[in-house]
């Protein structure tokens, strides 16, 4: 996306000819001659910076700032003054300017000054993708395996990074790795030194949705007192992974199917369409096909997600991957808690091949961390190993006990049980610290605390 400045002048040569060489510098620009044009443009307009003439007729420049950061926070206003107006200047910047600058100037001094900014915004928003990204795992290391099913997604892991225009649809089931996939999928494309912002579509309130994936202008709505950056433009020129996007209501599945197509969209209250480069990857769990048919889900945006299918398989079907996942988790944890463990004993490795892994991935690690944070030996056995409730199976890995012969079995109070063993260890391991223990669940916050409600 072109960075957009605007020039606020009252000389009408000053404004043409330092828009005519902007634009020849590849930035995008507008003008305006006085305050009131300058405010009515910048609503409108949306810079990122603005240039801003100390006097301005009968109005001072100092006047026009504080409206103009009341606006929008984000713009970088960078002063144009005369020799004799350097105490003003100095002023100007203890109000909130970026910099001030002397007439006459060139454009390559004024360039100087444009790049000087747009690193700082960038910077800043690397910032803001760090705390959104706070207390999220980066699982990427973790994508490991050998079996043909894996071998298979890793291909098409790679074809994707190389196309980076091509928008991905991840499915597959809880734990599987959908967030690791997406992490190397940017990871390894040209928009890897970029933003990669991670939003969870059934964590984030519904209400609120619009206006974190596209921002708002000032007033808005009520609370909005100055304008926001949504995420696409945060991570404009890099990567937005829609994680669970099957529960994106269907208002805005509508406009994200806009923005997709056309790559622009307007803040909530805004006039203005700002383009953006953002690559969507999004993921689910969820039977979109069933979803479409009960019209949950769009039809066009669901073609328009899955260019390239990409499922991931469950770790029970990825045989031999479990012993392999297992051994980097030992590793990795016998590091972290400096503990002397480096094997499994025959009866252990058994136990991890004979069990059905619900939880996939994520399960294995967390199983692997709490046996390697209690064990006291040098091999892990079939005894550290007390949440696998063996299951048997035969050559094609199919299930062999006939459950019949349970006739007090109940699925749901079998996974109400297990969901409350999990729940109770990741408690214990967080120190009933609600949000570390959701991270280690890989819950939302709220969604923990709905389990709370209903098991304990």
């Amino acid at each position: 996306m072109k960075k957009k400045i605007l020039i606020i002048d009252d000389e009408e040569m000053i404004r043409l000819s330092l828009a005519e060489g902007l634009k020849d510098m590849g930035y995008s620009v507008d003008a305006a001659s006085d305050g009131k044009e300058a405010l009515e443009k910048a609503r409108v307009f949306a810079p990122d910076m603005a240039l801003l003439d100390m006097k301005l007729g009968d109005e001072n420049g100092l006047d026009i700032l504080p409206k103009l950061k009341d606006l929008d926070s984000d713009i970088e206003v960078v002063i144009m003054t005369a020799y004799g107006d350097i105490e003003s200047a100095v002023k100007a910047i203890k109000l909130g300017a970026y910099d001030y600058i002397n007439k006459p100037f060139n454009l390559l001094e004024i360039d100087v000054i444009i790049k000087r900014v747009v690193s700082k915004q960038e910077q800043k928003n690397r910032l803001f993708t760090l705390e959104k990204s706070k207390g999220q795992q980066s699982y990427e290391s973790n994508l490991i395996g050998e079996d043909p099913l894996m071998l298979e997604v890793l291909e098409k892991i790679n074809i994707l990074s190389k196309n980076d225009d091509v928008t991905v649809l991840i499915r597959g089931e809880t734990g599987t790795g959908k967030d690791l996939v997406a992490s190397a999928i940017h990871n390894h494309s040209i928009r890897k030194n970029r933003n990669m912002l991670k939003v969870n579509c059934a964590s984030t309130p519904e209400q609120l949705m619009e206006s974190e994936f596209f921002g708002f202008e000032k007033n808005a709505f009520t609370g909005a007192n100055t304008g926001k950056k949504g995420l696409m433009e945060v991570a404009d020129g890099g990567t937005v992974f829609l994680d669970e996007i099957g529960e994106m209501p269907m208002n805005l599945q509508s406009k994200l199917l806009t923005f997709i197509e056309d790559k622009n969209f307007r803040r909530v209250g805004g006039l203005a369409n700002i383009e953006v480069d953002v690559r969507i990857i999004a993921a689910t769990n969820k039977e979109l096909e069933k979803a479409i048919k009960n019209k949950e889900f769009r039809e066009d945006l669901y073609y328009r997600l899955n260019v390239i299918p990409l499922h991931l398989p469950p770790l029970r079907e990825r045989g031999q991957d479990i012993i392999l996942l297992a051994n980097h988790f030992l590793e990795k944890y016998s590091k972290k808690y400096n503990k002397n463990i480096n094997l499994f004993t025959d009866e252990a490795i058994d136990k991890l091949l004979n069990y059905q892994w619900p939880g996939n991935v994520r399960e294995l690690k967390n199983v692997l961390e709490r046996a390697v944070l209690l064990g006291s030996k040098e091999k892990i056995t079939a005894k550290d190993l007390p949440l696998i409730h063996e299951v048997a199976r035969d050559k094609n890995n199919k299930v062999e006990k006939d459950i019949s012969l349970y006739p007090n079995f109940s699925l749901e109070k079998e996974v109400e049980n297990m969901e409350r063993k999990y729940i109770k260890l990741a408690l214990e391991e967080s120190e009933n610290n609600y949000t570390k223990a959701a991270e280690i669940l890989g819950l939302s916050r709220y969604a923990l605390k709905r389990r709370l409600e209903k098991y304990f």
